[in-house]
């Protein structure tokens, strides 16, 4: 399945070769015109109408870079992309080490002897690799290397559990709208790197492409055990949600919303930013009208989040439906 392949190729921020290669073979399957810019995006044009429409979704995920090695042998690392401590802790990784994947783990203290004040940040934690020494694991990993969680994919039900659905499901959902989209517009898919040290890929892509619009695909929060639906409206299972807030224009929010028919969807309230690449694509230039489309996740930045296929396929038929009369938006206020 695309998912899974895409869910288990390796592409922390910066080095995205991996995931890239995947989505650029796809893209040139379906689109008129396909490009890599400096920073690493890819770029697929599917050429209509003289509205150009661009579609965003992050081919990176979170991990951690080496940055430093133990005389004992261990690694230390530091975070790339928000990760928390928790979700490292007995955790088996994978390094791109110098010549092939380094797998360790991050190992804990047993409860018989671990003090309960101890609480650790990620600076704290170290990589065993099972090197005898500091000499013997500086000839297979190197200061500056780049790891993350062993990627897993299962599918029980409904529902998908894999590492880096943030935001494979989003490029996933980017690749399959490609491969019969119909519409009025110029479309532009972007797979773009960077998006969890700082929406990077996004910010170059919107400056070249200058769009007329831009929509960003990408997971938002889910109620999780232990959250009320006060706290968390947003459920698994109920469809795609259409993101309203500063960093949604009111006129597109309104036309996916007709657009839907019997698609089910969810508002998602974002009353600042929503922290996906439509914040960046928004400022381009003189600005651009922006939308944020995404799919339903729990336990994001972990090792285990999970999705409902249901809510992936609703998802994919949303955009589609609002991208086939997308050039007769009005976008003035």
């Amino acid at each position: 399945m695309l998912l899974e392949k895409l869910v288990k190729a390796f592409g922390v921020p910066g080095f995205e070769d991996e995931i890239r290669s995947i989505v650029k073979e796809h893209m040139e399957k379906y689109l008129d015109e396909v490009q890599i810019d400096t920073l690493g995006n890819v770029i697929g044009i599917k050429r209509g109408g003289k509205r150009k429409v661009l579609l965003a979704a992050h081919m990176d995920q979170i991990g951690f870079m080496v940055r430093g090695i133990t005389e004992d042998g261990y690694l230390v690392i530091s975070p790339m992309g928000g990760i928390n401590p928790v979700t490292l802790r007995s955790r088996v990784i994978r390094i791109k080490g110098k010549n092939e994947y380094v797998y360790g783990v991050i190992g804990e203290k047993p409860p018989h002897i671990e003090k309960k004040s101890e609480k650790k940040e990620i600076k704290d934690l170290r990589v065993d690799i099972g090197a005898e020494n500091g000499e013997e694991a500086r000839k297979i990993v190197s200061i500056g290397d780049v790891g993350s969680f062993i990627p897993n994919y299962y599918e029980i039900g409904n529902r998908v559990i894999a590492t880096a659905l943030d935001d494979r499901a989003g490029v996933y959902t980017l690749l399959k709208v490609m491969e019969d989209v119909e519409s009025d517009a110029t479309i532009y898919f972007v797979a773009s790197v960077q998006e969890e040290i700082g929406l990077r890929g996004a910010k170059v892509s919107g400056f070249k492409v200058e769009p007329d619009i831009g929509i960003a695909i990408d997971v938002t929060h889910a109620r999780m055990p232990g959250m009320s639906k006060g706290e968390e409206p947003i459920e698994l299972g109920k469809g795609p949600t259409i993101g309203v807030g500063p960093t949604a224009h009111p006129k597109l929010v309104r036309h996916f919303i007709e657009s839907a028919g019997d698609i089910p969807y969810q508002i998602e309230p974002n009353p600042s930013r929503s922290g996906t690449d439509a914040d960046v694509i928004q400022l381009t230039r003189e600005g651009v009208a922006t939308a944020v489309i995404s799919i339903p996740l729990r336990y994001m930045h972990s090792s285990v989040e999970v999705l409902d296929k249901r809510d992936l396929d609703n998802t994919i038929k949303l955009i589609k439906s609002g991208l086939k009369n997308i050039a007769k938006v009005d976008l003035h206020l």
